[in-house]
């Protein structure tokens, strides 16, 4: 099997476990319960209930060709070719997976709902497109400014729930916004927390042991950089290194059998471009 090949059946695997939490969270507990649209569904949705010239689904094509424009423009072709490849999956799915989770507390109904679509974009968006609609805008929103997944989504749902609640009940909206909050907060989670990097700096003056130490046997890359004391202003050498959490307990364990004395902090570092330990998607 070729590596195209098998590139292709890894992302399509991904954009189909991904759109089935998605479908599932749509036609097992936001329809039956009559909870709104997120992102371009909802979008497509307050069109058609203000100007009923069009069906929903050909509003949500339409809003979706400048979309991908932009997603052309500001993110590559291979993008949008998956996403065009993940709209397929996503609304295939929407028709096969037509069946109801019971569940009686409107509130615990949003929650989940949530907790499902928030995970399965987290999903689509480690693959090397999406599903086209808002999911684009948030890409973009992450590769020009660094906004995080959820927090663009986030911004974007706002949008639609402050004009839908002038068309809507009230209770469907804050409902609706219920389950819109938990899925960026599950977004962002999953996506920048699938590969657990962490940060860590150290201090000692036993630098050069524990620099060995890690670089040889740990096989951890480090950065020394200079530095001085606050107090007393003695020079000072920082180790800086972004590992995976995992070898946090290794790291640890090398550090104080050279140094007992030794400075350890340890920071979450969310987003991290490299080769070795880069967690950056691959759009």
């Amino acid at each position: 099997m070729t590596k195209k090949l098998k590139d292709f059946m890894h992302h399509t695997g991904l954009l189909i476990v991904g759109s089935a939490l998605c479908a599932t969270a749509v036609q097992g507990i936001l329809v039956p319960h009559g909870f709104l649209g997120r992102g371009l569904t909802g979008a497509a949705l307050l069109v058609h209930y203000c100007y009923p010239i069009l069906p929903v689904g050909a509003l949500y094509l339409l809003l979706n060709i400048p979309v991908f424009c932009l997603g052309w423009r500001f993110v590559g072709l291979r993008f949008v070719l998956y996403s065009l490849w993940g709209m397929v999956i996503y609304s295939t799915l929407l028709s096969v997976l037509a069946f109801r989770i019971e569940i009686g507390d409107p509130m615990l109904s949003a929650v989940i709902a949530g907790a499902l679509s928030g995970t399965g974009i987290a999903v689509i968006l480690r693959s090397y497109g999406s599903t086209g609609g808002a999911e684009i805008l948030c890409v973009i929103l992450n590769k020009l400014f660094s906004v995080t997944l959820g927090t663009g989504s986030l911004a974007m749902n706002a949008v639609v729930l402050v004009v839908a609640a002038l068309l809507f009940p009230l209770e469907n909206v804050f409902y609706t916004l219920v389950y819109v909050a938990v899925s960026a907060q599950a977004t962002d989670r999953i996506f920048h927390g699938f590969a657990n990097r962490q940060a860590a700096i150290i201090i000692s003056d036993r630098w050069r042991e524990i620099a060995r130490e890690l670089t040889t046997t740990h096989r951890l890359g480090i950065t020394r950089i200079n530095g001085s004391g606050g107090y007393h202003g003695a020079d000072k050498t920082i180790l800086y290194s972004v590992l995976n959490r995992k070898n946090v307990p290794s790291l640890k364990r090398a550090v104080l059998d050279q140094d007992p004395s030794a400075f350890i902090a340890l920071m979450t570092a969310e987003d991290v471009t490299g080769v070795e330990v880069g967690n950056q998607p691959q759009w």
